[in-house]
């Protein structure tokens, strides 16, 4: 199996969006809800986890980018903005997780979480989650001009209508 960087970016790519959009905002926020000391030390554990896995995701980018750049179809621009919005979403997931680390820090040795920070950590997988999620739509249409504006199927329809 070749795993090319290209191929481990792809792969990876996905914990950050599901991660922050589903997973650990859920989990946390059901640890507060609940007043569960454990589930909300699992949610802000995600959420460090999250923080650090969007490292290596994010430095796979440029080398899957060396290794696509000389194919017809590449679109440098695309490739640029997709860069500029998975940065953006590297930067609030890392102050995010450590957001949560601190919360973390703050409950150890058995003292109360604060539900102040909980709550924060929420906020920023939110913001973290939708920055993810445009980074990812505009990586998808690097590659898919199935999903680009103005090629869905009733543009595909009236180009083919018009050949």
């Amino acid at each position: 199996m070749n795993l090319s960087p290209a191929h481990l970016h792809l792969v990876l790519n996905h914990i950050p969006v599901l991660g922050t959009l589903i997973f650990a905002p859920l989990i946390l926020l059901w640890g507060l809800l609940r007043r569960s000391r454990d589930v909300t030390q699992v949610g802000l554990l995600l959420a460090v986890l999250l923080a650090l896995t969007a490292i290596p995701i994010y430095l796979t980018g440029e080398p899957a980018e060396e290794q696509l750049e000389h194919q017809p179809w590449f679109d440098k621009q695309r490739v640029e903005t997709h860069e500029e919005r998975a940065e953006a979403g590297l930067i609030a997931v890392l102050v995010t997780g450590a957001i949560a680390l601190a919360g973390l820090w703050a409950a150890r040795g058995g003292r109360p979480h604060r539900p102040a920070l909980g709550v924060l950590v929420i906020a920023g997988l939110a913001v973290s989650a939708v920055l993810f999620a445009l980074a990812a739509l505009e990586g998808g249409q690097i590659r898919h001009d199935e999903i680009r504006s103005g090629t869905g199927p009733a543009a595909l329809s009236a180009t083919h209508s018009n050949a």
